[in-house]
This record gives structure tokens, sequence and C-alpha cells, in this order.
């Protein structure tokens, strides 16, 4: 969260951003207490250039007592709760903690007292005249550090925040270079997205293609046989000349206006780029200087330069690929055909079922044929004793709609005639099972509607007639 999870609320806590010393200080610290809870206890590798940190990211595994459940270790941690990241917390002296997700924890440490942050926080005459007073003020503040604890459920998934993690924002650099080509990474894997679904629900369209680093990697065309994934590049540049060799990533040259000063429909540019941008992305620019040089320096050199210039894969390719690399093309298709199916059954219905019979019917008839055809098309009913001459459906198991509507248009209203006198029936036989019922006058009252029941279908049935023969 950037350091700023206790930053506002009834009683907030200042927790400044911390310069590199005081970051790894803090961070092995912390580290060096939860061993004593937990065996797995990692940091990502730290993004390159950066000059301070609002918070410490730190992924855990394997509970300690769960592990290895001896005697020493148990009573080693009497007094501590039970529940692990509220342990962490005790641990570290947390002054607050807060819970945004299962399985983590943020907490809200002291700031170590050196020498110098002591003297500073007793002697706040020693800060230089002409500061301003509200700098003064912060330099006499109590000053806290934010800890966000990740709770792993196992070895594989500490492994996977940890490169999800690496590098600052390296992945999110990634992310816009793979996703033109079908491809998103997230806090499990690499995932192929199905086009013809993503605008409506980007969870179904997502297919796991692998959980495994180094298949990601090799997939993209990232190198990763020697330090790439064990320390922390030395530079902004480094980590874009390592992202560039993704044999995804194209820079496309900028195309000069033609002869009337129109620019070409493939001009490409920094603003361009921005409004390429997903709305998430365009935060980042905002936020996290590593990727706003990305987007804002080396794209644009890269395309004075004519580097990444070259003619890219299209995203059917992509897929294909993917397909043969990772055996997911019977997933792809399966997703594809049911979500396909679920749409058409909400189409069918509305565009060409109930648009099949003619909107001048009386409304309570119309409706009652249009139900009965809903059933026989989608529900396979044959209790109306009508079934389609043909199959409806074609090999994947969607519906023809022209046959559908062919059916429809030329049997509802046989079908309606059918529907509608069952439905009677059942009428009948709902005021027989009520039992004859004594009125005033000493006449039985289900005779009385049964007749009139009758009379209102036979009148019913008289009105259809004539709109047929009209």
């Amino acid at each position: 969260m950037g350091g700023l999870a206790f930053a506002s609320g009834s009683e907030p806590l200042y927790t400044p951003r911390m310069p590199p010393e005081i970051y790894q200080v803090v961070r092995d610290h912390c580290h060096a207490v939860l061993r004593q809870l937990f065996i797995c206890v990692a940091t990502p590798i730290e993004g390159p250039g950066k000059e301070d940190y609002g918070d410490i990211d730190i992924f855990l595994a394997w509970e300690r007592k769960k592990i290895f459940p001896s005697k020493r270790v148990v009573d080693s941690l009497k007094g501590l709760p039970e529940e692990p990241l509220q342990a962490a917390a005790r641990l570290l002296k947390a002054e607050k903690t807060r819970t945004e997700q299962s399985h983590s924890l943020t907490l809200a440490i002291p700031w170590p007292e050196g020498p110098q942050d002591s003297a500073k926080q007793k002697d706040p005459a020693s800060t230089q005249v002409n500061r301003r007073n509200d700098q003064v003020e912060e330099d006499t503040k109590r000053r806290f550090i934010q800890v966000d604890l990740h709770y792993c459920q196992n070895i594989d998934q500490l492994q996977w925040m940890l490169f999800k993690y690496a590098h600052g924002d390296l992945w999110n650099i990634l992310g816009t270079t793979i996703r033109p080509f079908g491809l998103t990474i997230d806090g499990v894997g690499l995932y192929l997205r199905i086009p013809e679904i993503e605008k409506e629900d980007r969870k179904k369209a997502k297919v796991l293609l692998t959980e495994a680093p180094a298949s990601i990697l090799d997939f993209l065309g990232l190198k990763f046989d020697g330090r790439q994934w064990e320390e922390r590049f030395a530079h902004f540049n480094d980590v874009f000349e390592y992202a560039a060799t993704s044999r995804f990533f194209w820079a496309r040259w900028n195309q000069p206006p033609d002869e009337d000063g129109i620019v070409c429909e493939e001009q490409t540019g920094v603003e361009t780029d921005k409004k390429k941008l997903k709305s998430n992305d365009r935060r980042r620019m905002n936020q996290r200087p590593l990727f706003r040089k990305w987007v804002e320096e080396f794209l644009p050199k890269c395309r004075e330069e004519g580097r990444f210039g070259n003619a890219q894969l299209t995203r059917d390719e992509v897929r294909d690929q993917a397909f043969a690399r990772f055996g997911v093309k019977r997933e792809y298709e399966r997703r594809l055909a049911e979500w396909r199916m679920q749409r058409q059954k909400e189409t069918l219905w509305r565009d060409v079922i109930k648009a099949s019979l003619p909107e001048e019917l009386d409304p309570m008839w119309r409706g009652c044929a249009a139900s009965a055809l809903k059933k026989i098309i989608m529900q396979d009913d044959d209790s109306f004793g009508i079934r389609p001459q043909r199959n409806l459906r074609d090999e994947s198991g969607l519906y023809i709609e022209e046959y559908v509507r062919e059916f429809a248009q030329d049997s509802w209203k046989q079908v309606g005639d059918v529907a509608w006198r069952k439905n009677h029936e059942r009428y009948l036989e709902h005021l027989k099972n009520k039992g004859t019922k004594r009125t005033v006058s000493g006449g039985d009252k289900v005779n009385d509607d049964i007749s009139n029941a009758n009379t209102a279908h036979a009148t019913r049935v008289r009105d259809e007639k004539e709109v047929k023969d009209v």
C-alpha cells in the first residue's frame, strides 16, 4: 500500500518513506525475528535505483511449530497468539495492525532509534533555521514503519510471489508488453485470454498455462541462465533492456506525417502509449517512477534509434503456440463452447423463440405458447407431443438459430393450442382438488368456477381461430 495504510483514520500514524539504510536494517531485523515462527522468510528482490521505500513486503511459509513440533519449539513460542500472523505482530512489537485480505496482515512497527534519530526527535532546534515549521513538526513526530506480511500456504506459492514481485515494476512492464497478444500474468501464473469472453467476464476468459517461473520466462523469451533472478539490477535501464529481450516486445517506429500533414494511424508516441494503457497502468504512471520512465523515456528512445521495430506475432499465432507448448487447446475450446452456449441461451429465448410469434396475439395465450416452445426447444420437453423434425444443434452443441426460427414459426399455433389446453386442464384439476365449497345460496361454487373457466376457454379459442382465419 505504499506505506499509507495507517496514514488516515481516527488515530493516524506517521509512516514516512525510509532511506535505503533504514529499510535494509529493519528488513533484516524483521526476517530474523520472524524465523522464530516460520522456516521460510523472504522479501522480493528490490527494484533498482530506489532512493527511498514506502513499506517492507515479507512473504512467509511453513509455520515452524507445525513442521517441527518439538517441545523446544513449542515452549519457545508460549504466550504468543495461536494465529501465526498475530503472533508475528506481537514479536515485532506492532503498534497497530490492519487486515485487508485473508492470509495477509499489515503492521505499523516503531522506527528504529539510532544516535541521530534519537537526537533529532529530542532536539527539534537542531533542524535548519530556514526549514518550514511543518517540516520541523514532522521531524519531531513519532515515526513508524509499515510492514506487510503475506502468509503463503506452501513453498510453491512463496516462490511464485517472490518471482512475481521481483525487481519492482518489472512485471508491470512485461504485463503491458504481453497483454496485446492475449497473455496475462497474475498472482497465480501465466494465462491465455479468450477474446470472445474477456470483454464481458475477464475471470472466465483466463485459461491457465503454467505456474512454473522457468516455463514462463522461456515462453516469453527472457533469459534466466545468469543472475537475472538472483540479485537486483543496478540501474533502471538494466531492467528496461532485460524486459526488451522478450520475444513479444515491439517498439513500433514513429511514422512521419504524410504530404498533407496527416499523421498515419500507425503513428506512435508517448501520448499514444498512454492512451493504450489500462486505467491501473495509468495510475502506475503517477505512482511508480520505474514504470513512468519505461513509457516516457525508454519506448520513445527505442523508436528514435530504430530498435525493436520488426514485425510481430499475431494474437492467433501466440494462441496456437500456447496450445502446442502447454496443451490447453481442449480446455480453451471447452471454456469457449460453454460460454457461447450460455450466451446463446440468453439470446435464443428473447431474439428467436419469442420473436417468432405474432405480436397481435392475446398476451396470455402468446406467453403460454412461447413458454411451451422454449421447453420443447431448450429443455427437450416432449410432453406436448410435438418435436422438431430435424436436429436444431450443430456438432458443437450450439443451436442453429435458422432452424430454431423455422420450427417456431411453423409450429407456434399447434404448440400454443396444446399448451393452452393443458393449462386449462391443470386449472380445472386445481379447482377439483380444492373440493366442493358451499355458497350462501347453497350451490356448488366449484361447478360455477368450472363453468366459467370453460366459457372463458371457449371464447379464447374462438378468438384465436378468427385471428388465424384473418
